[in-house]
């Protein structure tokens, strides 16, 4: 999730632009995975600063909406019902916190 690693300011990270906790790709497509995971590595070999981002070429294989609608929960679980309308204060604070 570049977006979050961008905000929370990890060391260096790689972009995938896939499905929530599919992060290394479809189950079972162990080149795939094998792929992302050889990425990820490069990144950490190359990357030229802390908090470098980047972005992964590699695409999910099913158009987004179709992949969305098959990871997307009907409803929110209770604690991401809970979290929700407070998550950007609760990242400032951490923010504030390692300063």
């Amino acid at each position: 999730m570049p977006y979050w690693a961008e905000k929370i300011g990890v060391p260096r990270a790689l972009g995938v632009e896939f499905p929530f906790a599919q992060t290394l790709g479809m189950p079972y497509d162990v080149s795939f995975q094998n792929a992302v995971i050889q990425q990820a590595l490069e990144v950490l070999e190359t990357a030229p600063a802390p908090g470098t981002v980047i972005h992964s070429p590699l695409k999910w294989p099913e158009p987004a909406p179709e992949a969305l609608a098959d990871w997307q929960p009907a409803f929110p679980s209770p604690i991401v019902k809970e979290l929700a309308p407070n998550i950007r204060d609760l990242i400032r604070q951490k923010r504030l916190s390692s300063r």
